[in-house]
C-alpha cells in the first residue's frame, strides 16, 4: 500500500521495508500512521508501545535496511576516557556515541541512520581527529544508557573545581563575573549539577549560600539531601552562569528574578523553572524546578488515586459544566491533578483555556496564559477575557479571592466546565473557604460539582522493603480505621488477618533512601442533593460530616493506611499523615 507522503522520507523507506520483511501488516499500518498524525508522536515510538515490534527488533531492521550492524548498549558500561573521545555536545546533538575504541580505530553508534547531519559530523569529526571509525546502530534506550557515562558527577565537578581553584592561585582579588563565565569549569559543575538531579529523580535543586560555603541540595521525594557543598568563592559565578542559561539579569542582585531554563540530558528534553532571591550580604539563592514535559503528565490512576475518586472523576467528566476544585497545601500535587483531568478531557472538538502562574506543564492542544501581576493580568481579569473567548473548559490556576471565585461560579452555572485549586486543609475546610472569600452557599450548591483533598506520601522501594510489626496499640487504630470504611468493595481482599505493614530498606535503586517516588492519598466530597438541602440553609460542621459519611467518604489516614496494607507506603508515612503534616 502507498505510503502517506506527509512522513520523511527516512520513516517512508522504514514503513516499506517493514511491510516488504513482513515484519508490519498492511492491517496494522493505517492505524499506525492515523495515530502518528493525530498525536504528533515518532511512528518508531508507536510501533513499540503498541508492541508490534520490540525497540531491539526496530533498530536491527534499521540496521539491515540501511547496512549498519546492531549494537546492544543498553547494559554496557563505557569507560569514561573512551566515551569522553566524542564531546558530549556532539554526542547529545546528534544521537550517537562512541562505545569501544583501539588505537585510532573507533565503534560509533547512532540511533537514526537516515539523519545525515550525524553521520557528516562523525565523518567531519575523525577525519579532524584522525580516527577511522565504523557506524552501528542501536535504540534509544541504548544511547541513554552509555550517554550517562559522561556524568561521573562527582569526579566531574572536582576536577572543575581543582581548574577554578588552579585558576585562582596568585590571583589576590576576584576575577570579574564574565570572565568566571566564560571558563568551561563553571559551566560543567552547572551542567553536571542538572543532569546529576535528573537521574536521581530531583523535583527541585537548591543552591543556597552560607557564610564559608556554597550548598547544593536537592529534594528527592519531597525530602531535601544535601548533595555538595562548594568553596563559597564558586557561588556567584555559578548562580551568574544560571542566571546566563536562564536569560535574567547578571548584574540584577537587589531584586527577585524568575526564569526559564530548556535543555537536554540523556536525550530528553528537560525544562527548568528558576527562582533567584536576595539573601542577606548581597548573595543570591537559587531554587531551579524540574519540571515534566508534555508526554510525562500522568493519567489519575497512576499518580495513585484509589477506585472511588476515579469514580468520581469519571462522572464528572461526562457533565458539560460546573467546578472542579482540587485542595491542598503546596507541593502536594494539585496541579499534576489538574493536568491529569486536563489530559482526560483534551479533544479537538472542545476548547480548553488555562490561567496559570506559572506554566509547569505543556500540552498540546490546550490554550495555555501565563498571570503577569506587573500588567494587570491577574487570575480573576484573565477569567473575564476568557469567557469571551467562547471556552468550553477553563482551568484556573487557584481561587484566591472573593472576585475569581464568583466569576468561576457564574462561568459553571452558564455552562462552563471549570477546573481549579484552593487552599484548604481538606475537603471539609473548601466549602466555608468559598463562603468566607464572599460567595453564596446556594451559588456554590448550584455550580460544585466534587472538591478533591489530596496530599503525598513516598513510595517505599520495591526491591528493598521489608516487613514490620507494629505496636499493638496502633494495630487496633488500624484495624478501628478500617473497619469504618463504609464502601468495602475498596478494601480489595484487606481483612483483619491480613495486616501486613512494611518498612524501608534501602539499596542501589533508591540511593539507599528506601523510597522511590510519591503516590496520592486523597479524599472527596461529591455534590449530592442531600448535600445542595444542607447548604441552603444555615448548617454546622457536624451536618457536611453526617453527609460525608453517608457518602462512604474515606479520610486521608484511611486512604493512607489502605496504601500502607498494599505495600505502597510506610508506617511512618501514614503517621505522617494521620497528623495532617
Amino acid at each position: 500500500m502507498p505510503i502517506h507522503t506527509s512522513f520523511a522520507v527516512g520513516t517512508q523507506k522504514l514503513f516499506q521495508f517493514l511491510l516488504d520483511k513482513k515484519l508490519l501488516q498492511p492491517e496494522q499500518l493505517q492505524p499506525l500512521i492515523d495515530e502518528a498524525k493525530k498525536t504528533g508522536k515518532n511512528p518508531e515510538d508507536i510501533i513499540v508501545k503498541q508492541g508490534l515490534l520490540s525497540a531491539k527488533d526496530l533498530a536491527s531492521a534499521k540496521g539491515e535496511l540501511y547496512g549498519l550492524p546492531f549494537a546492544n548498549l543498553e547494559e554496557m558500561q563505557v569507560p569514561f576516557e573512551v566515551l569522553n573521545t566524542i564531546p558530549m555536545a556532539v554526542a547529545q546533538n546528534y544521537s550517537l556515541v562512541l562505545f569501544e575504541k583501539k588505537g585510532k580505530d573507533a565503534k560509533v553508534a547512532l540511533v537514526d541512520p537516515s539523519d545525515f547531519r550525524a553521520i557528516e559530523a562523525i565523518d567531519f569529526w575523525a577525519k579532524s581527529e584522525g580516527y577511522a571509525f565504523k557506524l552501528y546502530i542501536t535504540t534509544p534506550a541504548g544511547y541513554r544508557n552509555v550517554l550517562k557515562g559522561y556524568t561521573e558527577f562527582k569526579h566531574e565537578v572536582k576536577e572543575a573545581l581543582k581548574q577554578l581553584e588552579r585558576q585562582a592561585e596568585g590571583v589576590k582579588k576576584k576575577p570579574r563575573l564574565a570572565e568566571i563565565i566564560r571558563k568551561a569549569p563553571v559551566a560543567q559543575i552547572v551542567s553536571s549539577i542538572i543532569q546529576e538531579a535528573v537521574e536521581v529523580r530531583t523535583s527541585d535543586i537548591h543552591i543556597e549560600p552560607a557564610q564559608d560555603e556554597s550548598r547544593i541540595r536537592f529534594r528527592i521525594d519531597g525530602v531535601l539531601h544535601t548533595y555538595l557543598t562548594l568553596p563559597s568563592f564558586h557561588h556567584a559565578s555559578i548562580v551568574a552562569r544560571i542566571k546566563v542559561l536562564a536569560q535574567l539579569k547578571i548584574d540584577e542582585t537587589r531584586i527577585p528574578q524568575d526564569g526559564r531554563i530548556r535543555t537536554n540530558v540523556y536525550g530528553e528534553d528537560i525544562n527548568l523553572r528558576v527562582s533567584t532571591l536576595p539573601m542577606l550580604g548581597m548573595h543570591e539563592k537559587v531554587v531551579m524546578r524540574i519540571l515534566p514535559t508534555t508526554e510525562k503528565v500522568f493519567t489519575a490512576q497512576e499518580l495513585g488515586f484509589w477506585q472511588h475518586p476515579l469514580d468520581a472523576l469519571k462522572k464528572i467528566m461526562e457533565r458539560p459544566s460546573g467546578v472542579v476544585l482540587v485542595s491542598g497545601p503546596t507541593g502536594s500535587g494539585k496541579s499534576t491533578t489538574l493536568f491529569a483531568v486536563l489530559s482526560a478531557l483534551n479533544k479537538e472538538t472542545v476548547n480548553i483555556t488555562t490561567l496559570e502562574d506559572p506554566v509547569e506543564y505543556f500540552m498540546k492542544g490546550v490554550n495555555q496564559i501565563q498571570i503577569n501581576a506587573d500588567v494587570g493580568l491577574t487570575f480573576a481579569s484573565g477569567l473575564r477575557a476568557i469567557l469571551r473567548q467562547d471556552p468550553n473548559i477553563v482551568m484556573v490556576g487557584e481561587i484566591r479571592d472573593r472576585e475569581t471565585a464568583e466569576l468561576a461560579t457564574q462561568a459553571a452555572l452558564t455552562g462552563h466546565f471549570m477546573l481549579s485549586t484552593i487552599h484548604a486543609k481538606d475537603v471539609l475546610g473548601v466549602i466555608p473557604r468559598l463562603i468566607d472569600m464572599g460567595v453564596e452557599p446556594f451559588l456554590i450548591a448550584a455550580s460544585l460539582n466534587t472538591i478533591f483533598a489530596q496530599r503525598l506520601v513516598r513510595k517505599l522501594c520495591g526491591k528493598c522493603k521489608r516487613e514490620t510489626e507494629l505496636p499493638e496499640h496502633l494495630v487496633k487504630e488500624f484495624k478501628d480505621e478500617i473497619a469504618a470504611i463504609a464502601s468495602k468493595d475498596v478494601l480489595d481482599g484487606v481483612t483483619a488477618d491480613a495486616f501486613v505493614f512494611y518498612r524501608p530498606g534501602g539499596c542501589d535503586d533508591c540511593n539507599n533512601s528506601g523510597y522511590r517516588g510519591r503516590t496520592v492519598v486523597a479524599e472527596v466530597l461529591n455534590m449530592s442533593p442531600q448535600l445542595e438541602e444542607i447548604m441552603g440553609k444555615k448548617f454546622s460542621v457536624e451536618e457536611l460530616q453526617n453527609e460525608m459519611r453517608r457518602q462512604g467518604h474515606i479520610t486521608f489516614k484511611q486512604d493512607a493506611i489502605l496504601k500502607g496494607l498494599q505495600g505502597l507506603t510506610s508506617i511512618e508515612e501514614i503517621l505522617r499523615i494521620s497528623r495532617g503534616d
